[in-house]
């Protein structure tokens, strides 16, 4: 089950990925207000056990420690997102969100580990590390369900900027060469800002990457 919390601070997509048998389930990216996503949560009778962050971004972590606070859940990301979490020049919180977030995560991991449920062993994500758009950049991946969250890795019919600090177009487009495109071609993505797309049609079509083959 997912479903997908819009704007109510900052402009970007809060997914929310719930176990349909237990109604437990992870939230992804709370850029939103924690409280709100909270108190939505509580209303649909969720429990979140882990809050996952893709990067280290304010957008996409305004509301974390707020919903870590109000719902118990743990925040999880990349290890090298302590970069990020830290540090407001680099998080850049004041110029996407108004005011500067500093907090850190319970939970660093690196490439390959698995996030997984504890009410259900078989609800389950891999951490993709793809860094470019960050150094801390990383994707959750369900190889059972065919869908990927990717932040802002890749969207449909661009890619995450790199102009940013800790930003690498080299190493952006290599990890998605690698880590993204090799994935079966009907993978969801499901990305930080705008529609979903799939990776068949990102390969065929993204102008990024055919603009870089040529």
């Amino acid at each position: 089950m997912i479903e997908i919390a819009r704007g109510m601070l900052c402009e970007e997509l809060t997914y929310f990925y719930i176990d349909e048998i237990t109604k437990h389930g992870f939230v992804i990216d709370p850029g939103a207000r924690g409280e709100q996503l909270a108190a939505y949560a509580k209303e649909k009778g969720y429990v979140i056990e882990k809050i996952l962050l893709t990067h280290g971004h304010g957008d996409h972590i305004y509301g974390a420690d707020a919903l870590r606070k109000a719902t118990g859940a743990s925040i999880v990301m990349h290890k090298e997102g302590k970069n990020y979490v830290n540090n407001p020049d680099w998080n850049l919180s004041v110029m996407l969100c108004g005011e500067k977030i500093e907090f850190e995560a319970d939970e660093y991991l690196e490439h390959g580990d698995e996030i997984v449920l504890n009410a259900n062993a078989d609800f389950k994500l891999r951490m993709i590390y793809v860094p470019g758009h960050t150094t801390d950049g990383v994707a959750y991946y369900s190889e059972e369900e065919h869908l990927i969250f990717v932040g802002d890795i890749i969207f449909a019919g661009s890619v995450g900027r790199s102009d940013l600090p800790g930003g690498n177009s080299v190493k952006l487009l290599n990890g998605i060469r690698e880590e993204i495109f090799t994935l079966p071609g009907e993978t969801v993505i499901l990305a930080g800002h705008g529609p979903q797309t799939t990776v068949e049609q990102e390969k065929n079509t993204n102008p990024v990457f055919n603009l870089f083959d040529e």
